[in-house]
């Protein structure tokens, strides 16, 4: 099993709304922040946690258009959509000057106009940041985002002590079931439960868990393989001292669906994001 050693620092900045972490062996986090909040609108995020280790390099998938600026293209030479991810990054990296932020958020399924809404606490400490892919640019925080849907959430999060903190991330080890060979020398353990089928095993501090419906046809094996592969060639943050990567094999609109979060010391970074590998790949893009 390669452990994949990850420092991190998080990016990403608040969002105009809260998400909140719960415990539980799957995370199953449902919010909708926004610039503006609205009767309709709730945040929750609720997290499962392990831990992981990685010494690869992170390798970009070339179906994945991420938002990552390239340095060696012009201005000029840029498309429109990638010059406004640039500005939305940039103006949050302004924002948010001494944390790092994720760039990774746009997939093919999302290759519209990046935008954010953020909240913050004055001194910075904790802050959210909303991530939205839209067809026409639109500047971050612009109340035009209270009606959209976020595509991803990236949170900071200070508790009072490292133990409460490793208790948000709720990391849970699981190691019943039926073994899986999942490659590179990694074993994972797959058991169902009410409909469901979970997949679980760990890499180095984090423990990960692919969850689908045994309902809709959905099956756990596929997606766990290809995050393993993904993660023998990519840096994950390193949690210091737990995080939890819970991740669904079926598809979704909704930003909740996919968590990663880790912790460092008294602190907690959340990310989620409607795609399960973005999820993972949008965490590498913050170890940086």
């Amino acid at each position: 099993m390669k452990k994949i050693i990850i420092y991190s620092t998080l990016l990403l900045v608040g969002i105009s709304i809260a998400a909140c972490s719960g415990k539980g062996k799957t995370v199953t986090s449902s919010s909708s922040t926004k610039t503006t909040e609205t009767t309709s609108q709730k945040s929750t995020s609720t997290s499962s946690s392990k831990t992981l280790n990685t010494t690869s390099s992170e390798t970009k998938d070339s179906s994945v258009a991420t938002t990552e600026t390239k340095t060696n293209q012009s201005q000029s030479d840029k498309t429109p959509q990638e010059n406004q991810a640039e500005t939305v990054l940039n103006q949050l990296t302004t924002s948010f000057p001494t944390n790092p932020l994720p760039q990774a958020i746009l997939t093919s399924k999302t290759p519209g106009y990046l935008s954010a809404a953020t909240t913050k606490t004055s001194d910075q400490a904790n802050f959210r940041i909303l991530y939205y892919a839209e067809n026409q640019a639109i500047s971050v925080n612009d109340t035009a985002l209270n009606d959209l849907q976020p595509i991803a959430l990236f949170e900071k999060q200070i508790y009072s002590s490292a133990d409460e903190a490793a208790n948000e991330v709720a990391q849970v080890i699981d190691t019943a079931g039926s073994k899986i060979d999942l490659g590179y020398g990694i074993t994972g353990y797959q058991q169902g439960a009410a409909g469901s089928s979970y997949l679980s095993w760990q890499e180095g501090n984090w423990s990960l868990v692919v969850r689908a419906s045994n309902v809709e046809g959905e099956v756990v094996e596929p997606l766990a393989k290809e995050v393993v592969a993904y993660l023998e060639t990519a840096m994950l943050p390193a949690p210091q001292n737990v995080g939890q990567i819970s991740l669904a094999a079926g598809t979704s609109d909704f930003y909740q669906t996919n968590s990663v979060v880790w912790q460092q010391g008294t602190t907690v970074y959340t990310i989620q994001h409607f795609d399960a590998v973005q999820a993972v790949k949008m965490a590498v893009s913050a170890n940086k």
